[in-house]
């Protein structure tokens, strides 16, 4: 555990014991970066507080006042979160507070009816990744449900993450004409592509909708195209032509990493898409080319 990480721990521990002093507060995790131990200089400290009955307005300023921080802002209940941005000792702290059924109802959502929806799947990755500081109980609970990722959300998480076509056939031309920015939305979204694949692939929740800390995602993989972190950042830095290259062989080894391990799910119509290529035109010899 790097200074960073532990420097924000300490911060938390001293603010997590006024949470616990509540009745009605079930549980303190830090999420994030520090959570999972591999915090820097610009990470800032998320709380994720669970709480047994909603929290009145005193009752989440009450713990951040009493270890000496302020509250800068107290945002409303909104899409089943209470948030907060604090300022502790001049360090941010963002806070993220849920009722104990809305993690209930979360799990049995992703678990029991196979739900990919997007703000569940946030939430279970970061109470898997988190650090305890109140309610072990029942976070070894919520974990131990978590824990049993069923084989078809995971068909259904790569499905989804293969569905439609990709324009990848653009990529070749783009990167031809120099058209960048085109060309590195078009990466990006071929890439978010990949990455959900490979997510469902190894029964891994959505830990961040843009892939924050891409590295540490990666390196939890079982099931991944090898030396992928590296390849990827390669991507980003070769010159267009050969940024399609590389993609393109990543892209053909993920596949055939779906067909290996879901053979059910149906690869040869995107396989299609992404070796498709738009067809030049040269006019034929002789062709009258007046205006």
């Amino acid at each position: 555990m790097n200074n960073a990480t532990v420097a924000r721990l300490a911060i938390a521990r001293r603010i997590a014991p006024f949470y616990a002093r509540n009745p009605k507060v079930a549980a303190v995790l830090v999420a994030g970066s520090v959570g999972a131990g591999h915090a820097d200089a610009y990470s800032d400290l998320e709380l994720d507080v669970f709480w047994s009955a909603p929290p009145t307005d005193d009752e989440r300023r009450a713990p951040v006042e009493a270890s000496g921080g302020a509250v800068k802002t107290l945002h409303p209940f909104e899409e089943d979160e209470w948030a907060e941005e604090l300022l502790i000792d001049g360090l941010k702290v963002d806070t993220s507070m849920f009722l104990v059924e809305t993690i209930d109802r979360y799990l049995a959502d992703a678990v029991g009816r196979l739900s990919t929806a997007r703000d569940p799947q946030f939430l279970i990755a970061a109470i898997q990744h988190s650090t305890v500081l109140h309610g072990e109980a029942i976070v070894r609970r919520w974990r131990e449900k978590a824990a049993t990722y069923p084989d078809a959300l995971a068909r259904k998480v790569v499905a989804e993450a293969l569905a439609g076509p990709p324009r990848w056939y653009y990529a070749p031309l783009l990167a031809e004409r120099d058209d960048l920015v085109f060309l590195y939305e078009l990466i990006a979204a071929v890439v978010r592509r990949l990455l959900g694949v490979l997510l469902g692939l190894n029964r891994m929740y959505l830990p961040h909708p843009n892939f924050k800390w891409m590295d540490h995602l990666i390196g939890g993989m079982a099931l991944a195209p090898p030396d992928l972190a590296a390849r990827l950042r390669a991507v980003y830095a070769a010159p267009p032509p050969d940024a399609v290259r590389l993609l393109d062989a990543i892209i053909r080894e993920t596949l055939t990493l779906v067909e290996r391990h879901m053979p059910d799910v149906d690869t040869g119509e995107l396989r299609g898409w992404f070796t498709d290529r738009r067809a030049t035109w040269d006019p034929p010899a002789g062709l009258d080319q007046t205006p």
